[in-house]
């Protein structure tokens, strides 16, 4: 009895690493060809899978919230993001490039708000950058992240001060 059950857990176990395996290669692969109906499918996967995320968003390591306003709706939104702060600005990789909602959205308002290692940060002027600019930068950990998404912009934030 226990043998089967201990082969159930590896077979559920082999099936999770490969599918883990085919998502991480095909977001990869989308990321790099640029290719718009792929990118498209990982957009739709990351919109369903966003809610775990922005759980853990923020807290510590390189997963940031961005909270951002609609900028026809109005309507308050949070967008999970690798990001990291250097001094008095925060970068974040844009590995689907600039045509992202919360990108136009932070733009279009010249300000927004990011939890990041802890801390919930008012950023303004946000620019687009080469990631050439920044990478260096960037912690090792996160370099590693964007040389596998081939990111080819950044996007900085100038910190106006830790909120509270």
């Amino acid at each position: 009895m226990r043998k089967r059950i201990v082969e159930t857990l590896l077979v559920i176990l082999g099936v999770i690493a490969i599918q883990q395996a085919v998502e991480t290669g095909f977001t990869m692969w989308a990321w790099r060809s640029r290719n718009p109906r792929a990118l498209d499918l990982v957009k739709r996967y990351n919109k369903l899978t966003r809610p775990v995320r922005i759980r853990s968003a923020g807290r510590s390591g390189l997963l940031a919230a961005v909270h951002h306003v609609g900028r026809r709706s109005g309507t308050p939104y949070t967008t999970p993001v690798i990001a990291h702060r250097s001094a008095a600005e925060v970068f974040v990789p844009l590995p689907y490039g600039t045509d992202v909602d919360w990108l136009r959205n932070l733009l279009a308002a010249g300000a927004g708000v990011i939890d990041l290692d802890g801390s919930t940060l008012d950023v303004y002027r946000p620019a687009v950058v080469a990631i050439g600019e920044v990478v260096e930068l960037l912690p090792l950990s996160m370099r590693r992240i964007v040389r596998m998404n081939g990111a080819r912009e950044a996007v900085r934030l100038r910190v106006a001060h830790v909120a509270a």
